[in-house]
């Protein structure tokens, strides 16, 4: 008993476990902290070192504390001596997003990354708050300025891409519907620094092009295209026409003859071949020749010089008659004047003796000149001996299939070298010659 009392009295205490302390978090959640950068983060201007430590300071608060006032006051205070002071406008901004005032963050920041475009810690909290806004352009944006420097934004920018550009090319095609051509521009601009290789980029310079009557740019957009969509007829066959009109003629004709190949059977792949060589010819022209037919206005000694030198029986005719045009005898394109002149193709004014070779061609003008071409070098157009043929220029043309429409006649309006081009393949086309 002694022994087991003694034992007893031996025995150690058990006590409850005292807790561990609570340390209470009071920094701001993590999800906010990591857009909060240091404001000096990319900074790359002088500051005063007590202002910088001010800068720091309240930020230390503001994201280990949750110190919103402090960040306020540190902020209203370096403004009050430096209105312009970009890092104390971040810090005032940081402020602001901490409690969930996007919108303000946008308004002053704006403005500070217009100024500078690297600065880390202002487009990184631009970037967020434009996101938190549903601004997805305006984020990317603001990421990209700063990804090869901030591993977040750079993490961003990747994940923000597809929608980015998605939202991009859709500004475009809305500001074409609407006829905002500056618009369209504007964010095709942007398409193409941030994704210049992608197929929303190149359809979206196409359309542009298209919308400004750019057949250079429209060109390359649809080279483009072609490198990445090559079993697309309608971009194959939208490039061999670019490629005779304003590019490589002998490229697009190689072009021209490779669907003809694979659609041997195929009417509408035999027009656009014979429509390429027709241009390549054009291509082996003089140069001034080649210039004429890319005016965008033609006058009559403009039209006169084609029809010289696209139909050969012009070029080789020999004229039964001899007609003066007075005003001609100094032009630079006299011979291929006299000669419509002395077929009686192209009119002189009976009384002056005028062919007036700088005058405006009409369309009209154009039509009937071609007419005369068919009937003189033409043989068994029954189209010329028709009712129609004698009604009017449009009707004639219309019938021998010069137009393809009454549409197209206009005849008041003026004429293009490259319509001009196309209604003198026609024309050789029913003499037989195309």
């Amino acid at each position: 008993m002694l022994t087991g009392l003694g034992l007893g009295a031996c025995a150690p205490r058990v006590t409850a476990p005292v807790p561990a302390p609570v340390i209470e978090d009071r920094g701001l959640p993590r999800a906010v902290a990591v857009y909060l950068a240091d404001p000096l983060e990319g900074y790359a201007q002088e500051i005063d070192p007590t202002r910088a430590d001010e800068l720091r300071v309240a930020h230390r608060a503001l994201v280990r504390e949750s110190d919103v006032a402090g960040a306020r006051d540190a902020a209203a205070g370096l403004l009050d001596i430096d209105a312009a002071l970009p890092p104390a406008h971040v810090l005032a901004a940081q402020a602001d997003f901490a409690e969930g005032l996007h919108r303000a963050v946008v308004d002053r920041l704006l403005p500070v990354g217009d100024r500078l475009p690297t600065y880390v810690a202002g487009q990184l909290l631009l970037g967020r708050a434009a996101e938190e806004l549903g601004d997805v352009a305006l984020a990317y944006a603001a990421y990209r300025a700063i990804g090869t420097r901030q591993p977040l934004a750079l993490q961003r920018l990747g994940e923000l891409h597809p929608r980015a550009v998605e939202i991009l090319a859709h500004r475009l095609q809305e500001g074409l519907r609407t006829g905002k051509l500056d618009e369209a521009q504007k964010n095709l601009d942007l398409l193409q620094s941030w994704a210049p290789s992608e197929l929303a980029t190149l359809e979206g310079a196409r359309s542009v092009a298209v919308a400004k009557g750019d057949e250079v740019a429209e060109l390359a957009a649809v080279q483009l295209l072609a490198a990445r969509r090559p079993a697309d007829r309608e971009i194959l066959e939208r490039r061999v026409e670019l490629e005779l009109a304003v590019g490589d003629p002998s490229q697009g004709l190689q072009i021209a003859q490779g669907l003809a190949a694979e659609h041997p059977d195929d009417a509408a792949a035999a027009r656009l071949l014979d429509a390429a060589r027709y241009r390549w010819r054009l291509s082996m022209l003089p140069q001034a020749v080649q210039d004429v037919a890319a005016h965008p206005d033609l006058d009559r000694a403009d039209f006169a010089v084609l029809l010289y030198w696209l139909v050969p029986d012009v070029r080789y005719a020999r004229p039964s008659a001899g007609r003066i045009a007075t005003d001609v005898l100094d032009h630079p394109r006299q011979e291929e004047i006299v000669r419509v002149v002395n077929l009686g193709l192209m009119d002189v004014d009976a009384t002056l003796h005028h062919f007036s070779p700088s005058a405006p061609l009409r369309r009209s003008g154009a039509l009937r000149v071609l007419l005369r071409t068919l009937a003189s070098f033409g043989e068994g157009l029954s189209c010329l001996d028709g009712a129609a043929a004698q009604s009017s220029v449009c009707a004639g043309a219309l019938g021998c299939d010069l137009l393809l429409s009454d549409e197209e006649c206009r005849p008041g309006e003026a004429l293009s070298g490259g319509a001009a081009v196309e209604l003198i393949r026609r024309t050789l086309k029913l003499l037989g010659a195309s």
